[in-house]
């Protein structure tokens, strides 16, 4: 080949090179969406795991009914890296709400919910979980006995990011009677249900008082996704006085992921906690009034 001579780019590099352009300029990407859509899209099959990632979300954002099909393949396939298919599950799900008509894709999901592969059953299960899916219900809880502890919890979440209201009450209800995992899953999930916020939050309020340390851990995380009140501050600032160390500070991550709190209660007690036994409680107390 003579000197100076270009060598043509194959056209799957060329694909890659213009999907990276896409990413690199979100401007761009946000002006012409349908053009940068079908540039992901033609780009997917030669993307490696770090590229699909990047492009996942934008697909669910901005694709709707052109990326259906191709992100229920992409969720279903073995070879793929979990991560990449628990994210595709997730941005399906968006993709479908926003969808005129996702009636067949839900049908495929539903199939797809008795699946051999625990994997493909949690991953279905996470896409059906749109707000307002109601239809998903009756089959989604029908795995609520799913044999495998993973495809439980993306039923659950799955089942709590619907947010019918029958649902929230089944599921707070079985606080009292189900498993260990089940009720740790449950409260992992149930702030999820965005119209009903002030009933997640006295759940968790009053399942504070009666939980085992273990559940108390896993109601607090939960509580912090709840937009901070009067009184779950004044819980908090209970809380703090709590023998149990993880208690102490799992409250202490809440209120440091919260907005600046202007509580003069709760300075006073920061003041106090400097002086607490555990090093970790005494750093963030310190970085706390250094926000303040």
């Amino acid at each position: 080949m003579p000197t100076g001579t270009l060598i043509p780019m194959n056209r799957p590099n060329r694909l890659l090179e213009k999907a990276r352009g896409c990413l690199a300029d979100m401007e761009a990407f946000l002006s012409e969406p349908s053009a940068a859509v079908g540039v992901l899209l033609d780009a997917l099959p030669h993307a490696d795991t770090e590229l699909i990632l990047k492009s996942l979300p934008l697909l669910g954002y901005a694709g709707r009914e052109r990326v259906l099909w191709p992100l229920f393949r992409l969720m279903l396939e073995a070879s793929k890296d979990e991560q990449v298919c628990r994210m595709a599950a997730v941005q399906l799900g968006l993709a479908a709400s926003l969808s005129f008509d996702p009636s067949a894709l839900k049908s495929a999901l539903l199939e797809n919910l008795n699946h051999p592969a625990p994997s493909v059953r949690s991953n279905c299960a996470i896409a059906l979980g749109w707000e307002g899916n109601r239809s998903a219900v009756k089959s989604l809880m029908a795995r609520m006995s799913d044999p495998n502890h993973s495809v439980r919890d993306a039923v659950i979440a799955a089942l709590s990011s619907i947010g019918d209201v029958h649902v929230f009450d089944m599921l707070t209800a079985r606080l009292q009677t189900g498993t260990i995992d089940e009720q740790r899953s449950i409260l992992l999930n149930i702030w999820r249900f965005a119209e009903h916020t002030t009933r997640a939050e006295a759940v968790y309020l009053g399942c504070l008082e009666t939980l085992s340390p273990d559940l108390r851990l896993d109601a607090l995380s939960g509580l912090a996704m709840v937009p901070l009140s009067t009184a779950i501050l004044d819980s908090y600032l209970q809380l703090l006085n709590d023998t149990d160390q993880r208690i102490r500070r799992q409250v202490m991550e809440n209120i440091s992921g919260a907005e600046t709190i202007d509580n003069e209660r709760l300075k006073d007690r920061l003041y106090v906690l400097l002086a607490d036994k555990d090093v970790q409680i005494r750093q963030t107390a310190i970085r706390l009034l250094a926000k303040r």
